[in-house]
């Protein structure tokens, strides 16, 4: 029953205008755009050897709920866009999270 709490409580994130937005997926074997809906970050780590102590480095990451997503599997090299502000990125990484509810993007800007 965790799991379902879990769900629930990414449901919410999701849905929540604050925090959700509504963007489009597509594989990188090309087809049609399909709406999702992801939470982003622009999480930031040290970095050493960048700008001396506290030297940050960011990097753009998508959460999509797995439910909304399934049966497919996001991979490298798929594309994501947001609707408003427009922006499109590469997938660099994906990472699934341990329960099996979401899959963590990490994204590079797409010309």
């Amino acid at each position: 029953m965790s799991g379902s709490a879990f769900a629930a409580a990414l449901a919410a994130l999701h849905a929540d205008p604050n925090m959700g937005t509504d963007a489009e997926w597509r594989a990188a074997a090309g087809g049609s755009w399909r709406p999702v809906r992801v939470l982003l970050s622009a999480p930031a780590d040290d970095v050493a050897g960048l700008g001396g102590p506290g030297g940050r480095a960011g990097a753009l990451e998508a959460t999509l709920r797995a439910a909304e997503f399934a049966p497919d599997t996001p991979r490298r090299g798929d594309l994501l866009r947001r609707l408003s502000p427009p922006e499109t990125w590469k997938v660099e990484e994906v990472d699934p999270d341990p329960l099996g509810l979401s899959w963590r993007l990490s994204l590079a800007r797409s010309p």
